[in-house]
């Protein structure tokens, strides 16, 4: 009996660490619009393959609404300002912008760390003309998977 108790609590102590989950709030930015109509099926598409590649991994996330800017390239647009607020009130760990560039069919994932506001990770990825969802899906999953990585 005693042998289990130590057992249980030797693997409890050493297990207990890896149980570990990253909070992370995402959102979604579509941008290069230029007075067409957005591209929603895209942009959810993108949204969803990251939230279920996040939750799969083991981490605890969280999105904002997605929203549409012109098409200016900053490092961190000031209409995520307020999510990113919202993200730190909600104790997130990391914010992850998704902003999909219309213009350059270019996808940038950027992570930013909540507490030091430094960006973290940026990954680029060609935007597809969305003929196989399967496909996109698959490829999006792979880049959350790896984004995933740098969270742990």
């Amino acid at each position: 009996m005693k042998y289990r108790i130590f057992a249980g609590l030797f693997l409890g102590i050493f297990a207990a660490p890896a149980l570990c989950a990253a909070n992370i709030s995402i959102l979604v930015i579509e941008a290069g619009l230029n007075g067409e109509k957005p591209k929603t099926q895209y942009a959810v598409l993108w949204e969803n393959a990251l939230l279920d590649a996040f939750f799969d991994s083991g981490h605890i996330i969280t999105n904002s609404p997605k929203i549409q800017i012109d098409g200016k390239d900053d490092d961190f647009p000031a209409e995520a300002e307020r999510d990113f607020n919202y993200a730190k009130e909600g104790g997130m760990d990391f914010f992850l912008i998704a902003l999909i560039d219309y213009s350059t069919s270019i996808v940038s994932l950027r992570l930013f760390d909540i507490k030091s506001t430094k960006k973290t990770l940026e990954q680029m990825y060609a935007a597809s003309t969305f003929r196989n969802t399967k496909d996109e899906t698959d490829k999006i999953k792979t880049a959350a998977r790896i984004m995933a990585a740098h969270v742990r």
